[in-house]
């Protein structure tokens, strides 16, 4: 038989070579199929500077909490998710939060290098939830009305001319010190008043029980800051629990279905612009008119 060709031999030779070096690199890659990880980035902050950028010890206090109890939020997936929409976009931001939960510490890390601020009327439940969460800004406050009083006020309040706004347009009406008018939560700790919240999540006080607050005063109140509001943009208003009676009622008559810009399960979400930037017209409803709309 005649010998192979020195071309032949070196091209084999080249062949085995490659194939070992494909074996071994088959070998070693645990995944060949996928695409090589980037290189791993810099770690440029100073070791030892920890959490320092704003809003990530909440973040990993919040990421821990959860991870470590069996007690869920109060809001479904997918109610948290059309907040969390709204902080993605506005954050940091002004957050006022009407009570406290199991779902605060999450509200307070998804404003990174904002202002949460949360509302609780219940002493014991405010007592557990700052231990558990002391990093939370909340204070305990009080309110005038009874869950049973519900359709009384709703029927009577534009009689009242505390409780409605002036006869000029542009005209606010009062929620500091506004003790005339029972809707009103006229005594709340002065940063509330002495600020503009970008947005309101009212998802207290307890609406579930004749003797409890309901949350009419809260529906109110939110209405009222948001149409006096004089910054940029609108306020974004999220009323939880609009399955009920009250609340339904409460955010028809205050809220307005025309501000309603979305929804999800028992969430309902509204953009209300200030009442300068509003045309000088008022929604009505069965031949009634809606002052706040």
């Amino acid at each position: 038989m005649k010998p192979p060709s020195r071309f032949v031999t070196a091209a084999g030779a080249a062949l085995l070579v490659a194939t070992t070096l494909l074996v071994a690199t088959l070998l070693r890659s645990p995944l060949p199929l996928l695409p090589l990880l980037p290189c791993l980035p810099a770690v440029t902050a100073p070791s030892g500077a920890g959490y320092e950028p704003a809003g990530a010890a909440a973040l990993a206090d919040a990421l821990v909490y959860y991870a470590t109890t069996e007690t869920v939020p109060q809001q479904s997936r997918a109610e948290i998710a059309l907040s969390l929409a709204v902080l993605r976009r506005r954050a940091p931001m002004r957050l006022l939060v009407f009570g406290l939960g199991h779902d605060s510490p999450l509200w307070h890390a998804l404003n990174p290098g904002g202002v949460t601020v949360f509302l609780e009327e219940d002493p014991k439940w405010y007592k557990v939830v700052r231990a558990q969460s002391p990093q939370l800004r909340a204070h305990l406050v009080s309110y005038r009305t009874r869950l049973d009083q519900a359709d009384l006020l709703l029927d009577t309040y534009r009689g009242l001319p505390s409780c409605v706004p002036g006869p000029e347009s542009a005209e606010p009406v009062q929620v500091r010190g506004n003790a005339a008018c029972p809707l009103a939560l006229h005594d709340l700790p002065a940063e509330v008043y002495e600020n503009e919240w970008d947005m309101l999540m009212l998802d207290a006080p307890k609406g579930y029980f004749a003797s409890a607050p309901g949350r009419m005063a809260a529906v109110w109140t939110a209405a009222a800051m948001a149409r006096a509001r004089k910054g940029e943009g609108d306020t974004d208003v999220f009323l939880h629990d609009v399955d009920r009676k009250v609340e339904k009622a409460y955010a028809e008559e205050f809220l307005c279905d025309g501000f309603r810009v979305g929804s999800a399960g028992r969430l309902w979400h509204y953009s209300i612009p200030p009442v300068s930037r509003r045309e000088n017209t008022t929604a009505t409803a069965g031949g009634v008119e809606r002052p706040f709309c």
